[in-house]
């Protein structure tokens, strides 16, 4: 299905920075966090499993812009030292040779000293901005946006906006900070959390400026305020797209970097370990003409850009890509598009995470290509043992099948380890994550913290 129109559909992007799915109602949230969006979601063709193939920040989103899994663009950490290659093609260039006028709103150019200067790629205007929390910075990023889409009311426009609500540290002004606040609520209380490791809870919690910084409840409420705080930002550029008259020819595609751990792998506030509370991502498609519906298939990060080129009509880049196009789910054809998905994650600690419809696998990487060990997220030694989870029986990810399941976990560290080799043989390069190591080790990243105070 190519959108035929004698004009180019808008084509707006919205991601929110560390956005949990399971954090909204539409992905089944008891509580009502982001009505905008959920009325987004009644609208749309919902992915209930989509998988992001990289964590955090920049590899994510340089695979949501080039179709090319971490391991053939070389991004696999946040603020690291690689650059992505020049032959690489971006997003907003293919749109840019299609006819649009590329706009972003994004940071990533100007966060880490410069380190992701690829992200201005392609781009007619690119503004950058540093990320201020405890402020109303996603107002004025949507004004911004609200500018450009009246600037260019008459031209086909590619607009990416990247919020940053609800990343830590967090905190959502008022009325967002009590909006969703039950106090004494938690499964767990703080004290537990800290006790994991209490120098690096001291600091980090305390870098939030917390008004209860004991009540766990509290704190997961403001992460839910702050969803509450951007989802007004959303309605309000939609209602903005509305008001020119063009929704009804704009793809709208709302979705998120990496999600958010409460608890998953024994971490707390952050994003790291490839649990599905950190993958899976919200991830949400509006077309016009389109029926909204949900889809259950297992997709990737790397689809989204093979599947706005055949929606209109983007030049491929000039080699293959690792993603495929979800045209035939958007046709209506619940079939596989692909079997499985692999995640990485090299910047607080280093694993793989090969995760098929039913069942998932997290391989630990110890070491570096040198020998050198890789510590864990809190910079102690790593357990080289791999997890397995049975996805059908516990979404949660709570039980360790390895020992009771050898012969699934023989299967599936048999498919990884084939990937992997797969993955060296094209690019004739060593692994990627054994070769650059963690970006922000635990010393360094608490270097940053402390610095901070």
């Amino acid at each position: 299905m190519m959108l035929e129109s004698a004009k180019l559909p808008n084509i707006v992007i919205v991601a929110i920075d560390t956005l949990r799915a399971d954090h909204m109602h539409c992905y089944g949230y008891t509580k009502t966090t982001a009505p905008e969006i959920d009325a987004l979601a009644s609208e749309s063709i919902v992915f209930d499993t989509a998988i992001a193939a990289a964590i955090p920040t920049m590899p994510s989103f340089t695979t949501l812009n080039t179709g090319l899994h971490p391991y053939r663009h070389g991004i696999v950490a946040h603020v690291g030292q690689r650059h992505l290659s020049e032959d690489i093609l971006f997003l907003p260039q293919l749109a840019k040779q299609r006819g649009y006028v590329t706009i972003a709103c994004d940071n990533l150019v100007v966060q880490g000293e410069g380190r992701g200067s690829w992200f201005a790629r392609g781009y007619d205007h690119y503004s950058g901005f540093l990320y201020k929390p405890f402020s109303n910075q996603s107002s004025k990023l949507t004004d911004r946006a609200i500018r450009f889409l009246q600037q260019y009311a008459d031209h086909p426009l590619f607009l990416f906006m990247h919020y940053w609500d609800p990343h830590t540290p967090y905190g959502p002004l008022p009325p967002y900070d009590l909006l969703h606040y039950e106090p004494g609520s938690g499964p767990i209380d703080m004290a537990a959390v800290r006790r994991i490791q209490p120098e690096y809870y001291d600091a980090f919690v305390g870098d939030m400026k917390l008004r209860y910084p004991d009540d766990y409840a509290y704190i997961v409420a403001q992460y839910d305020g702050e969803i509450s705080q951007v989802d007004a930002q959303v309605g309000r550029l939609i209602r903005a797209i509305k008001e020119q008259g063009n929704w009804e020819h704009t793809i709208f595609i709302l979705m998120a970097d990496h999600g958010e751990c409460f608890g998953e792998g024994n971490f707390y506030f952050d994003h790291h370990g490839l649990y599905d509370a950190v993958t899976r991502l919200a991830l949400m498609l509006h077309l016009p003409d389109n029926n909204a519906r949900r889809i259950g298939a297992l997709v990737s990060s790397e689809d989204i850009l093979p599947t706005l080129a055949e929606l209109v009509n983007l030049s491929m880049p000039p080699y293959p890509l690792t993603g495929t196009s979800l045209l035939p789910l958007l046709n209506g054809t619940e079939q596989e598009v692909r079997p499985y998905v692999v995640s990485a994650e090299s910047t607080r600690q280093a694993s793989l995470a090969v995760r098929t419809p039913e069942w998932k696998v997290i391989q630990p990487i110890v070491e570096d290509c040198e020998g050198h060990p890789l510590p864990d997220f809190y910079g102690h030694s790593r357990n080289a043992a791999p997890l397995l989870f049975d996805l059908r029986t516990d979404p949660a990810e709570q039980h360790d099948l390895s020992h009771e399941q050898p012969e699934k976990l023989a299967e599936m560290l048999n498919l990884l380890q084939n990937w992997r080799a797969e993955m060296q043989r094209i690019t004739g390069q060593p692994d990627p994550i054994q070769s650059h190591g963690l970006s922000l080790p635990y010393t360094r990243f608490m270097e940053r913290v402390l610095n901070r105070k």
